[in-house]
């Protein structure tokens, strides 16, 4: 196929790109006119100069393809509004459908994320695609769930078939801007980022890149797949990243209550001396004692393909903010010594 990806140079998307060109696809990339594009330099793709958010440029650059994998997203989870990251989501989505129709685009995979799935107080209780974050407070979990349904809204109103994957925490390589996801390892192998009470699905990036692919053919309409790697909680992240670096992560002990207490009275202080605040008090409701944990194996049986565990994700992170020179030079020192993340 001649396959339209938009976001081509994200952090998904360069994966995608590179799992695409591996199975003989002809990869068209849309990417904003001064981009960081160093995640797709060098393959033998087509780019091309363009916007979600201009109806003209996406609608160019879906002629002559054959689908679609939209990828284009502002993600990050601390922000002043929902809106701010809901308004290009929503105006760009609008686009792409657009664009798909007047191309007789038949198919388009749409990268939402677990956000829009939300989490359990329980970890025994697994969530699917099935579910919604019906309690989101954070405006990246607010923007992410309005505009997935958005996007199912516009497959019918368009009569183009929607395969929707929401990926968990992803991790791993050719992400130069470093994403939350990657972010947390590094932050938690710097010193800067602790463990808390709760627990996530953590996903290697080539994984999601392979099931991206895979959806260009298989799935069905309008149903929403969870792309998992593994449940784990934070605390075992921890341990892992003892084992790999020789050294554990700080620990955040305080139940629930207290963090947002916390939480808000960080968030004010900062935005007084006109700081990014750490966290805030949002993210703190979506994640401390709350648990990301899914059940996957409807994703895995549909499209054919067993992620790899999240030890093995947390190990190509650090692999990749190791090449990046992203990890402190003592904790770099005790990784390389200990010869943990050789190979991944």
């Amino acid at each position: 196929m001649k396959v339209l990806v938009t976001g081509a140079n994200g952090h998904i998307g360069a994966n995608v790109c590179r799992e695409l060109l591996s199975q003989s696809h002809s990869v068209r990339a849309l990417v904003r006119e001064n981009a960081d594009c160093r995640g797709i330099e060098g393959l033998d793709l087509e780019v091309v100069k363009g916007d979600v958010m201009v109806a003209a440029s996406v609608m160019a650059a879906a002629q002559g393809c054959d689908a679609i994998i939209h990828l284009a997203a502002v993600y990050k989870t601390i922000a002043k509004t929902a809106e701010e990251i809901v308004a290009p989501a929503v105006e760009g989505c609008r686009n792409v459908f657009e664009a798909a129709q007047a191309a007789g685009i038949k198919r388009i995979v749409y990268t939402s994320s677990i956000a829009s799935i939300g989490f359990s107080d329980s970890p025994n209780h697994m969530r699917t695609g099935d579910d919604w974050n019906d309690d989101a407070q954070n405006p990246y979990y607010v923007a992410k769930t309005q505009s997935e349904k958005i996007a199912q809204n516009l497959s019918r109103e368009f009569g183009i078939e929607l395969i929707v994957l929401c990926p968990a925490l992803v991790l791993g390589r050719f992400d130069y801007r470093i994403t939350p996801s990657n972010q947390l390892i590094m932050d938690m192998v710097n010193g800067k980022g602790q463990t808390y009470r709760g627990g996530m699905n953590l996903v290697d990036v080539r994984d999601v890149a392979a099931i991206h692919v895979a959806a260009l053919t298989r799935g069905e309409n309008r149903k929403r797949y969870v792309v998992g790697g593994g449940n784990i909680e934070v605390t075992e992240i921890g341990r892992i990243l003892k084992k790999l670096t020789g050294r554990k992560p700080l620990h955040l002990p305080t139940p629930r209550g207290m963090t947002l207490v916390m939480a808000g009275l960080i968030q004010r202080v900062c935005r007084t001396l006109g700081l990014t605040p750490p966290f805030t008090r949002d993210l703190v409701y979506e994640v401390v004692e709350r648990y990301g944990y899914y059940d996957c194996s409807e994703t895995y049986k549909t499209f054919g393909i067993t992620p790899r565990d999240p030890e093995s994700a947390i190990k190509a992170s650090l692999a990749w903010l190791l090449a990046q020179g992203k990890i402190k030079p003592a904790a770099t020192k005790r990784i390389h010594k200990l010869g943990s993340v050789v190979g991944s």
